[in-house]
């Protein structure tokens, strides 16, 4: 069983006992869902003024950077909904823990959305389930609903 989110144009399932919230910010929305120890997390952002996937990926890895700037990274593409998602995974480590990062952006005739996901090593260990899995998941799911 999953929970659904499904407005702004958008349905996903996520696990049901991460928490939801909502932010709206003009054009923007972001979307968060994080899990119960706080150590994975994601966030689906819709942008009805349809800037370039990369100029959101971009800002997502910039982001990314500035705060981890020995990050590893790989330039990733996915077909998220028919449509092809550009982006990144990102590797880094945070306070002696390797740390995941999954960023993916892709445009539609209604607006440009960025799907980031980031999990902790440590949190396979707090939580018996696999947040890179779940997140993996949550992208598959991913669709627009009013296109």
């Amino acid at each position: 069983m999953f929970g659904i989110y499904d407005d702004h144009g958008i349905r996903f399932e996520y696990p049901p006992e991460w928490v939801l919230d909502v932010a709206d910010e003009g054009t923007r929305t972001t979307i968060s869902v994080q899990s119960p120890s706080g150590l994975a997390f994601a966030m689906v952002s819709v942008d009805a003024d349809r800037p370039p996937p990369a100029t959101m990926v971009d800002e997502a890895l910039g982001a990314m950077k500035e705060e981890y700037p020995e990050l590893e990274l790989m330039p990733a593409i996915e077909e998220i909904d028919g449509h092809k998602a550009v982006g990144h995974d990102l590797e880094f480590i945070s306070l002696d823990v390797l740390n995941g990062c999954a960023i993916r952006s892709f445009r539609t005739k209604r607006r440009t959305i960025l799907v980031f996901g980031q999990w902790s090593e440590v949190d396979d260990e707090v939580e018996p389930t696999d947040s890179e899995a779940l997140i993996q998941a949550m992208r598959r799911t991913l669709e627009e609903t009013d296109a």
